[in-house]
């Protein structure tokens, strides 16, 4: 008797201690990849601002017919190496506090997808619209992440109000002294409305795989 609660405690315990393991491999996992993905970024605009004539990678919403590629590259383009510091810094902040919600797919598919329909609201817009950097990117980013995280921890939806009320001010008229440029405001809403669209699409694609697995199994 003794023999198998001994047995049974240590059996127990490598189980436990095996699936601690794997828990915490998957979290490194996760965060090396989505801080590998958010590195990859950092670099990628780093290289941007070095290249000459890089100006034709910026956006205009009255000549995004002839550069379409600029929905993707603005975010990457910065007005100076102050303004891309500080945009690169809030990238690894977001991804270093959710680090949980990504991998390196799950990053570049929401840099894509806030990008472009971000730009696409922007070329919406009645009045001509040029900027660079990534902080309406990050506006949206920062959304997905908050949404995902009240589902699991309410208390998150204090900081989305937070978030939106900021936003709100800024459309209002409020302007921080390192805005730069008329439309700054703008773009930051642009960038919380494609964040909304974004976590409302993916969390769709995750319902219909569910399904599907579950129309399998049936």
């Amino acid at each position: 008797m003794i023999a198998l609660t001994s047995g049974t405690s240590s059996d127990f315990y490598h189980t436990e201690l095996q699936g601690n393991r794997q828990t915490l491999m998957n979290k490194n996992q996760s965060l090396t990849s989505g801080a590998m993905a958010a590195a990859l970024i950092i670099c990628i605009s780093a290289i941007i601002q070095w290249l000459p004539g890089h100006d034709v990678l910026a956006f205009n919403s009255a000549e995004l017919s002839d550069r379409i590629w600029s929905l993707v590259t603005a975010p990457l383009l910065h007005l100076g190496w102050n303004h891309w510091l500080f945009n690169m810094a809030g990238l690894a902040l977001v991804v270093g506090i959710f680090n949980d919600q990504f991998d390196m797919r799950q990053l570049f598919n929401n840099y894509l997808l806030i990008s472009v329909i971000s730009g696409g609201l922007l070329w919406l817009w009645p009045e001509t619209i040029e900027y660079v950097g990534l902080s309406g990117v990050l506006h949206g980013l920062l959304l997905v992440c908050l949404i995902n995280a009240t589902l699991k921890q309410p208390w998150y939806l204090a900081v989305i109000v937070v978030l939106l009320g900021k936003v709100i001010a800024e459309l209002a008229g409020f302007r921080p002294d390192h805005f730069v440029g008329p439309d700054v405001a703008l773009i930051h809403a642009a960038g919380m409305i494609a964040g909304g669209v974004t976590w409302f699409l993916q969390r769709r694609r995750l319902a219909d795989a569910v399904n599907r697995q579950k129309t399998q199994q049936d």
